[in-house]
């Protein structure tokens, strides 16, 4: 459990620097990588939306649930169980 905890933690780090680097883009090599990395994370998360979408829409806050899996992934999936 702590585990997934840390590696949420590590994942909400990613978000921010790569909303920094959005402000504020980073050196030519670290800026390319970053977004590149940015965008198959997100188009991961969204496909895991779309296949657990109807097990939280059971949930009590749904919409809240969907963010959750947007931000962290199969991470948050793992701790609803």
């Amino acid at each position: 459990m702590h585990l997934l905890s840390f590696a949420k933690g590590a994942l909400a780090m990613f978000w921010l620097v790569a909303a920094l680097n959005v402000v504020y883009p980073f050196a030519a090599p670290l800026h390319g990588w970053l977004l590149a990395a940015t965008g198959i994370i997100l188009l991961a998360h969204v496909g895991e939306l779309l296949l657990f979408n109807r097990r939280l829409t059971q949930r009590p806050q749904p919409w809240l649930e969907r963010l959750q899996v947007l931000l962290f992934g199969f991470l948050h999936l793992k701790s609803i169980r």
